[in-house]
Order: structure tokens, then C-alpha cells, then sequence
């Protein structure tokens, strides 16, 4: 792994993707779960015997989820990925009912994204760059999933430009959406550094960009090869903080 970022004397500019870099999208996922299937859980000794609903989550729904994941990284994603999991953890182990599955999917929909955390080390990373540079925020997704992220921890107020995909018709790793960020703030891509969890997306979108890449590897990930190696990896915002010139 080569670190090829601008050094901190001719770096202008730095972007943020948001979910699991910013805001905690995975754990999201697995209290929204368990919140959707408690009162099932708790009619259904069938799902009883599997354990809590977070356990259910561990040992079944969060390899779909993280499958779906992977897809979406890869712009695959599709509004049935959450359906077909539910459907498939009922049919399994209760029975096939598509009309509960739908109740359920619909009801995470509309609960996880209460469950969105904020990682210790954002705002105070976010506050110390735009001290020093511009900043602004890139994120994949539809506006009615990201934007409720974005306006629970009043993220918008610290970036000069704030980019959605859902609302800009291209999604990373399409070098043209980091155009849409940097061209607002007058920066050329040579100078500005890109700070995401997504190996496919936030990596491979910066590089192709001419942008500089750090990946913020939370999750404990194999690092990965080829196209999909950043130039720095870091396990949270804080030690990033050398690279950008921040300590």
C-alpha cells in the first residue's frame, strides 16, 4: 500500500462519505432488525429457538445483509434485497407468508434509520479539517434514506457542499460525482483526499477521479488488492488525522 495523498501543504480540500465512515449504517441495520421482529419473535418459538432477535441478526440476517452490502458497493443494489431477507427467514424457519415479509421489510424501512449512530471521532474530525481546508460530503443512496441520516446529527451545516446521489443521478465510484463536489469548491482533484469505508466505491471512485483515498477500515476487512488498494487505511477518522496534517 503506497501513500499517494497530496501532502499537507498543497491538500485543499477534504471529503467525506458518510455511512459507516461517518454515521454507523451497520449497527443500524442489525437494531432495526431486531426491533422489526420482536413482537414475532416473541409469538414464534421457532425464532425463539434461534435466540434474540440481535442473535437472529448475527447468525443469519447480517450475512444477507452484508451480501446486499457488497452488491450495492458493486451498484447492484435493489429495493427487494430487504424483502427477499425477510422472505427467506420466514420461509425457512416458519413458513412461507409474503404478505408478513412485506409488513416486515416495510417496517425496517421506516424504523432503522432511528437507529443510525454517529461515531465518536466525526464531528470532531469534520471541525478540525474545515479549520484548515474545504469540506464537503459525498454519499450513495436515495435522498428519502440519506437525508434523515444527514439531518439526525445536523451534518449539512458542516460542509460547503453536500452531495446525495440519489439527487444527483450518478452514484461513485463514477469519477463524476467527486466533479460535483470539488467543482463548487474551486479545487482541483490533485489536491483534495476522499475518506470513505467502501473499498469499491470511496477507492476506486477517488483514484478514478484523480483523488486521493483513504479507506477507513471499521470493519476489520481483508485488505484489499489491486484497484481497491487506498492509499492509506486507518481504523477510525482520529488516525487519519497525521495524513491530512491535522496533528
Amino acid at each position: 500500500m503506497s501513500n499517494n495523498l497530496p501532502a499537507p501543504d498543497r491538500l485543499q480540500a477534504v471529503l467525506f462519505d458518510l455511512d459507516d465512515t461517518l454515521v454507523d449504517a451497520r449497527g443500524s441495520w442489525r437494531a432495526g432488525f431486531a426491533e422489526s421482529i420482536e413482537e414475532l419473535h416473541a409469538a414464534e418459538p421457532a425464532l425463539q429457538a434461534l435466540g434474540t432477535p440481535e442473535e437472529i441478526y448475527d447468525g443469519y440476517f447480517r450475512h444477507y445483509t452484508e451480501d446486499a452490502f457488497r452488491a450495492a458497493g458493486r451498484g447492484e443494489w435493489d429495493e427487494r434485497f430487504t424483502l427477499e431477507a425477510y422472505e427467506r427467514l420466514i420461509a425457512t424457519h416458519l413458513r412461507p407468508d409474503p404478505a408478513l415479509a412485506s409488513r416486515l421489510a416495510d417496517h425496517y424501512r421506516a424504523i432503522h434509520v432511528h437507529h443510525v449512530g454517529i461515531y465518536p471521532d466525526a464531528i470532531e474530525t469534520i471541525e478540525a479539517a474545515r479549520a484548515r481546508y474545504r469540506v464537503g460530503l459525498i454519499t450513495n443512496g436515495l435522498s428519502r434514506i440519506q437525508r434523515p441520516k444527514i439531518e439526525r446529527y445536523d451534518l449539512e451545516r458542516y460542509f460547503e457542499v453536500v452531495v446525495v446521489s440519489g439527487e444527483a443521478g450518478v452514484q461513485k465510484p463514477d469519477p463524476s460525482i467527486f466533479a460535483l463536489a470539488l467543482g463548487p469548491l474551486g479545487v482541483a482533484p490533485e489536491a483534495a483526499v476522499y475518506i470513505g469505508d467502501n473499498p469499491y466505491h470511496d477507492v476506486v471512485g477517488a483514484h478514478a477521479a484523480g483523488v486521493g483515498a483513504i479507506w477507513v477500515n471499521r470493519g476489520d476487512w481483508r485488505v484489499p488488492s489491486g484497484d481497491l488498494v487506498p492509499d492509506v487505511e486507518v481504523r477510525e477518522l482520529r488516525e487519519a488525522w497525521p495524513y491530512l496534517g491535522l496533528e
